[in-house]
């Protein structure tokens, strides 16, 4: 039986792996993820200035296979209440606009290079990437615990079949 599977490895591996992706996506999550959503969202609620504005190119971030509508980052060209001129990304991605469509975004005039589809910070918008955020952080708190009862229960099980009179 020397070229026997070494399952206790895999288990280990697999709980080890766990617990690290666990905690990425519990970091990310706090550091990123709830923050940029969150402070876009209040700073363009609280200050956004509305504008005309053209959408000068998308890019697919997924499919079809992924999503039917489709999710795709714009660029927008926008004249700021002062007159400027400004073209920068939407801060959310869309599956609703395609290059040179006549769009209505927020932007925030402290940040101009801080824009979004007067849409994506509806209410309804807002709570689906809110719910989405606390999804992500009790699932990386679920991948964490889990990994470690697989991890703890293994360790157990080994030390008890290593005593001495165990089968």
């Amino acid at each position: 039986m020397e070229n026997a599977p070494d399952h206790g490895r895999t288990v280990r591996n697999g709980s080890l792996a766990m617990i690290g992706l666990g905690v990425l996506l519990f970091v990310l999550s706090l550091v990123y993820l709830i923050p940029h959503d969150m402070g876009v969202t209040s700073a363009l609620r609280s200050r956004g200035v509305h504008a005309t504005a053209v959408v000068t190119g998308c890019v697919e971030v997924s499919g079809p296979q992924d999503n039917p509508a489709g999710n795709s980052e714009c660029r927008v060209r926008f004249t700021t209440s002062e007159g400027a001129s400004v073209e920068t990304r939407l801060a959310y991605v869309t599956g609703s606009v395609k290059a040179r469509d006549t769009v209505t975004v927020v932007y925030d005039p402290r940040h101009t290079d801080t824009a979004a589809l007067a849409s994506s910070i509806g209410f309804w918008n807002s709570l689906s990437r809110n719910a989405l955020d606390v999804v992500a952080v009790v699932a990386s708190v679920v991948m964490v615990l889990l990994g470690l009862a697989v991890l703890l229960a293994y360790r157990w099980l080994t030390r008890a079949r290593s005593r001495p009179g165990a089968t």
